[in-house]
């Protein structure tokens, strides 16, 4: 939708409403205190339209909620990242059934796959606990160690996070 469609200066309406007999200086300046009500409520929506246009062109993805967030908060070093909450990816040790072809049980119809031993490859396997896996959060909002409001932070992401998701605020 056009934008000029909103620009409406009603002063100058007002103006151009009143019959040019009686248009004077004095009634000029009443009807302008009459109309002041309605300009400062029409200052209110555009307000509001701008904050909605904002708001509609964001959405839960990673680089949209990431723009936003610097936009707001950290407009000209955009310094706010967010990263995934699990670091390390888990590797499934197979055992000897699931690593013979003629075994029932095997994975794959494919001899030539590509499976990693515990022993006897050239870079080592490193294990991980569970909780280097998992994690409590869905992802990490990192943030400079400036004066941002973490209310006002919490806010922005809870309206464009899905509920499902949980997240943590890391200060770096």
């Amino acid at each position: 939708m056009k934008d000029n469609l909103f620009n409406i200066d009603f002063r100058k309406l007002a103006v151009l409403w009143i019959m040019t007999d009686i248009r004077k200086n004095g009634m000029i300046n009443f009807i302008h205190v009459l109309i002041f009500p309605l300009v400062t409520l029409y200052v209110e929506v555009m307000k509001n339209r701008k904050q909605n246009l904002i708001k509609m062109n964001h959405n839960y993805q990673k680089f949209s909620m990431q723009k936003r967030l610097n936009d707001a908060f950290d407009r000209i070093e955009r310094r706010i990242k967010i990263v995934r909450a699990v670091q390390y990816e888990g590797i499934y040790l197979y055992t000897e059934a699931e690593t013979d072809p003629t075994h029932p049980s095997y994975f794959s119809t494919d001899p030539n796959n590509k499976i990693k031993w515990l022993f006897g490859d050239e870079n080592p396997t490193y294990l991980r606990s569970e909780s280097e896996l998992t994690s409590d959060f869905d992802f990490i909002v990192e943030i400079p160690n400036t004066n941002i409001n973490q209310f006002m932070l919490k806010a922005e992401i809870d309206f464009y996070v899905l509920q499902t998701k949980s997240y943590l605020i890391v200060i770096k």
